[in-house]
């Protein structure tokens, strides 16, 4: 290696120094008097490494200048590297995410759809949100079939929708909030960096925030006065479905209790501390990132989520349809229903529950929402914001004492990383998830063919099973109403006397009904039979303990495990102190199962009674969808009856689960065809798009070479360089454009003229005489920039720079 050599250029407004340095191969520190320039072999080395680590510039400059040291190079110790090394790293960055974001451009501008896709509107290309209406585009749009070509690649997914089950949708994203990627407040400002962002604007979050608030202030009024009205005439409703939803009040009460994101004013984050606390994303299915939001609230308020869905449908023709995986899917849906949030959208969107919070939601809301049993989600789990949060999470300490633009410039540029990573992976992708899927589906069909039950009939107790176990809770009905008389001189004080005790009398009768339905008591006869039957003494203590069980299963396998990682020590020592609980909880219910089975071969239980299932030790702590925890077979008060073939048949039970399994494999088989046909159709465009590129490169040259006796400059800027133009130009593509070309030209001919082979052989002579001209031109090119070195040749990635001296004194060309 060579040691470092001082270097004087000499610049001028034509060529400044940065210029020459570029030239030589150095990035600059500054675009005027640089002190410091940067190999670009070194940049481009750094820029990967960033990638694959949390970026941290003050530990690499450190390292590299001790490595100097050691060389025997002396840094000035006072200024160092690090902040020049900072600033010329970053507007690397830039350049070339710039370069690349400009050829992204220019080949959109060549794809032409084909004949029988209309174009779309470039009007409305973007969602207004002043007006609720989808855009008029007949395909999603260029940047959502940059962001996966797999879901919204290809130009046939309107003839693709006739081959689906009408329950399929289109594509399938997710959404999920962290709130760990947080930024301290008082950080100094940053200037905006010059590129393209996955994060929505504050503009658009903070317009989606105001009709949020508007909606629900405006409805609430509504309701409030229509409430009233409803009170006076018909008292309380008590347990219901609301309009729209498949599920009830209280189980979608439950479900909001269980979830802290369900609960906008829990606060994640302080707001006194960090500016910025946290980050929500939207990604497909693939873990492809489509949009991200910057949240600046305490907790996860539904407006966040709410723009992130406006903006994809921004991108999406009208009748579009999307599967969307949220862990409160369910409450967000009754949002939309409820306000009137994203009301055109809705008939398009099909909402369910992520996999792995589904288990903290109501049985009930699980047969609803949970992607397993809900058509159209195949086998999508809804967890890839998980997997985006893991492998951004070494950018936690770094973003969290950065500027704001350079948080968001950080983020993208992973992001940017990760997404192309995830393309080179596409197709392993598909072969493995294909594998997967006839795996699960050849299983599922093993399963039905031994249950030995047809599938109409498993379809109907499936249909039995969701309509008696999502009805409403059997609630009494209360009204209180009195008239009272004019003229009362204390109205007021008697109006808040007659509330109180209506709420109290309410409050009692509620309380008062929710224990008889836990007890599974429908009246004084049952009470009276109770407190003389020991094996319905047995059963409600089982069913009890059962409900507990439950519980407490839930608040191991989900609560906890969501805390923050700087719990995890203490969560973990919870967890397991909590298992001893769990296991005396199940002995002491498998003991009174095993005394009701004693009860009822001796004859002293109820008529028809059916022993319950007793809880296994092994799989206690495995909680499944399908477990039989979930269900009280011989515990609930038909128990004493006939029971449904869906709770009490065993093979029907088993057959249920494998149709649903059977079922959404069949769904995910389409799926992943309909995402390799889009691949394949994706790639030809851009085929396409690079050949019109190549012809076009073609015929510049000939139009130059056709050019070159018209008057006018000599060297004109066609918008790219000779080299670069020769270095796009195949010869066939050349030979193909020339050959056509003289066709055309033989039409502006004069007649009777047969100059037809001569034309077409001067033409080829060109052709032959660029390639030779090039081919100089690369080797004096090279001679001319080494020389442009003055001299000896430049080995080191550093290239340390005297301070200029003022323009005045600047030597000039």
């Amino acid at each position: 290696m060579l040691g470092l050599q001082h270097v004087d250029l000499m610049v001028c407004s034509c060529v400044p120094a940065a210029v020459q340095l570029l030239w030589m191969g150095y990035f600059p520190c500054a675009p005027l008097g640089p002190t410091l320039a940067v190999s670009l072999q070194l940049l481009s080395l750094v820029r990967q490494l960033f990638m694959r680590m949390p970026p941290n510039t003050s530990a690499w400059c450190e390292s590299f200048e001790a490595y100097l040291a050691g060389m025997g190079y002396k840094v000035d110790a006072k200024e160092g590297i690090r902040r020049r090394f900072g600033n010329a790293y970053h507007w690397y960055c830039i350049l070339e995410i710039s370069l690349d974001e400009h050829i992204q451009q220019q080949l959109q501008k060549s794809i032409s759809p084909p004949s029988d896709i209309p174009l779309a509107d470039a009007s409305s290309s973007h969602y207004s949100p002043d007006s609720d209406v989808f855009s008029s585009k007949m395909r999603p749009s260029q940047y959502l079939q940059q962001c996966c070509p797999l879901c919204f690649g290809g130009h046939n997914w309107q003839s693709n929708n006739s081959q689906q089950s009408p329950s399929d949708v289109d594509a399938i994203v997710c959404i999920d909030a962290c709130f760990t990627q947080k930024r301290r407040s008082g950080q100094p400002d940053d200037p905006v960096n010059p590129t393209a962002t996955v994060f929505l604007s504050p503009e658009d979050i903070q317009a989606m925030e105001c009709e949020v608030d508007g909606l629900q202030k405006s409805k609430s009024a509504n309701q409030r006065r229509s409430g009233q009205a409803s009170k006076r005439n018909h008292g309380d409703e008590g347990d219901v479905f609301e309009e729209g939803m498949r599920i009830t009040t209280s189980v979608l009460k439950g479900c909001n209790d269980s979830f802290t994101a369900a609960d906008e004013r829990r606060q994640k984050a302080s707001t006194q501390f960090f500016s910025d606390t946290g980050v929500m994303a939207l990604l497909c299915r693939h873990d492809h990132v489509i949009h991200l939001a910057n949240m600046t609230s305490a907790g996860e308020k539904q407006h966040y989520a709410l723009a992130l869905i406006r903006s994809l449908f921004g991108h999406l023709p009208s009748n579009f349809c999307v599967g969307l995986l949220y862990d409160i899917g369910c409450q967000l849906e009754q949002s939309c229903r409820k306000w009137g949030f994203l009301k055109s959208f809705l008939p398009c969107i099909s909402f369910a529950i992520s996999v792995f919070h589904a288990f903290g939601h109501q049985w009930a809301c699980q047969l609803i929402y949970h992607p397993r049993k809900r058509e159209g989600f195949g086998l999508s789990d809804g967890e890839g914001c998980e997997c985006f949060w893991s492998s951004i999470k070494g950018l936690i300490p770094s973003l969290r004492v950065s500027g704001y633009h350079q948080r968001l410039f950080v983020v993208d540029f992973q992001v940017h990383h990760l997404d192309m990573k995830s393309l080179n992976g596409l197709g392993q992708w598909l072969l493995r998830h294909w594998n997967h899927c006839q795996e699960k589906k050849a299983s599922a069909s093993k399963g039905l063919r031994r249950c030995g039950v047809d599938i109409p009939t498993l379809q109907a107790e499936w249909d039995a099973q969701i309509a008696a176990q999502t009805k409403p809770t059997p609630t009494k009905l209360v009204v209180l109403e009195q008239d009272l008389l004019h003229g009362v001189p204390d109205m007021i004080n008697l109006n808040i006397q007659i509330t109180e005790c209506c709420k109290k009398v309410m409050n009692f009768k509620q309380a008062l009904q929710r224990q008889r339905s836990t007890l599974g008591l429908n009246g004084p006869a049952d009470l009276a039979r109770i407190q003389n039957s020991s094996y319905l003494q047995l059963r409600m203590h089982a069913l009890a303990i059962k409900k507990r069980i439950r519980d407490r299963l839930l608040e191991r396998s989900y609560r906890h495990t969501v805390s923050e990682q700087r719990l995890q020590y203490h969560t973990e020592a919870s967890v397991k102190r909590q298992e001893a609980g769990i296991v005396k909880l199940a002995s002491s219910y498998n003991n009174l199962c095993l005394q009701m089975v004693g009860l009822i071969h001796k004859g002293k239980a109820p008529q028809g009674s059916i022993a319950p299932l007793l809880i296994p030790r092994d799989s206690l702590f495995k909680l499944d969808v399908d477990d039989d925890i979930w269900q009280d077979v011989g515990l609930g008060d038909d128990a004493d009856g006939v029971l449904p073939a869906w709770l009490a048949d065993d093979k029907v039970r088993s057959g249920i689960r494998s149709l649903l399994e059977l079922r959404r494999c069949e769904e995910e088989e389409r799926r992943l065809l309909k995402e390799k046909q889009a691949l394949v159709l994706w790639f030809s465009e851009q085929w396409a798009c690079m050949q019109r590129a190549m012809e076009d490169a073609g015929l510049c040259l000939m139009w130059q070479k056709q050019l070159s006796d018209f008057p006018g400059a000599a060297y004109e800027n066609w918008g790219l360089s000779n080299e670069d133009l020769h270095s796009m130009v195949q010869v066939p593509h050349l030979m193909c454009v020339d050959a056509d070309d003289g066709e055309r030209l033989d039409g502006f001919e004069s007649e009777g003229e047969g100059e037809d082979d001569t034309v077409l052989d001067d033409e080829l002579l060109y052709v032959a005489e660029e390639f030779a001209l090039a081919d100089e031109y690369h080797q004096h090119n090279d001679m001319s920039l080494a020389e442009l070195s003055w001299g000896d040749e430049m080995d080191s990635d550093l290239l340390d720079m005297d301070p200029p001296s003022s323009p005045s004194k600047r030597a000039r060309r």
